[in-house]
């Protein structure tokens, strides 16, 4: 699942190359060091309405027919829609409509998850990772994005939803109870996706786990997701658990002990 990520602008030259963004776009938005999903964020995407140009959407996918946002608010506490699975999304009668005709791009920098020490075990002791690129370059999450009008104020409020797949080998290691992840779309490929020409088939074609070779992830000090970290740089430096040792000793390719002398341990408790 993906319910916390990152936007931090310190690499987007991928991005920037592969025509997703533009230089001059990066000042639309501001530097998020941790995106929490359960605040219903609104945060900068490119739909497939719009594929020039950054739009700022909810996180949080409200289906069309929501008549203000006390109900969008409502129907949001009841119901998960930070995410939606890419296996149900055509069966899906929320998401079938959204996966085949709007699609957005949702930017990202990396994102949070959490390895439980015993995974059988409900209140299992958890261990936080933060999951990035290995050159710690801006990438896109795969998104599907609604609209509703506020019928009070006539505002339209766009939505969105992250979707997410299995889990690839180093995302087992770390999310290893639902052993999902979200869908990380290739930057060459990802403009693509915004084509609203494309058949189911094509669609389902991006529905694949990212190579764990082009991902590392860094343990890092327990948080509590409950608290502010949103400009904390501290939050994502790596963070020494003995009992991480023999994984990732194991799995050094993915595992990443680089000290981010940008900041320190997380300032806010």
């Amino acid at each position: 699942m993906c319910f916390y990520y990152a936007v931090v602008k310190t690499n987007p030259k991928v991005l920037i190359e592969n025509g997703i963004i533009t230089e001059k776009q990066l000042s639309l938005f501001s530097d998020k060091q941790f995106v929490k999903g359960f605040d219903f964020p609104v945060m900068p995407v490119i739909s497939s309405d719009k594929p020039a140009e950054i739009q700022m959407f909810r996180w949080g996918f409200v289906p069309p027919q929501t008549q203000s946002t006390e109900k969008a608010t409502a129907f949001l506490n009841q119901y998960n829609t930070l995410n939606a699975k890419a296996e149900n999304l055509f069966e899906s009668r929320l998401f079938s409509n959204a996966i085949q005709n709007q699609r957005c791009l949702v930017l990202c920098s990396g994102f949070f998850e959490w390895r439980h020490k015993n995974p059988e075990k409900k209140n299992s002791e958890k261990y936080p990772f933060y999951v990035s690129l290995k050159d710690d370059g801006m990438f896109v999450f795969g998104g599907i994005w609604e609209k509703f009008t506020d019928q009070i104020s006539g505002e339209i409020i766009h939505t969105y939803a992250i979707i997410t797949t299995q889990a690839n080998e180093l995302m087992e290691l770390v999310h290893n109870t639902k052993k999902r992840m979200p869908l990380i779309l290739e930057p060459e490929k990802a403009m693509k996706w915004l084509d609203p020409n494309l058949s189911v088939d094509e669609i389902k074609t991006y529905f694949q786990p990212f190579d764990s070779d082009k991902l590392k992830a860094t343990p890092i000090k327990k948080i509590n997701p409950r608290l502010q970290y949103e400009n904390d740089p501290g939050i994502t430096v790596y963070y020494h658990y003995q009992e991480l040792n023999a994984m990732m000793k194991q799995y050094p390719q993915y595992f990443d002990k680089t000290v981010d002398l940008r900041g320190g341990a997380p300032t806010l408790f």
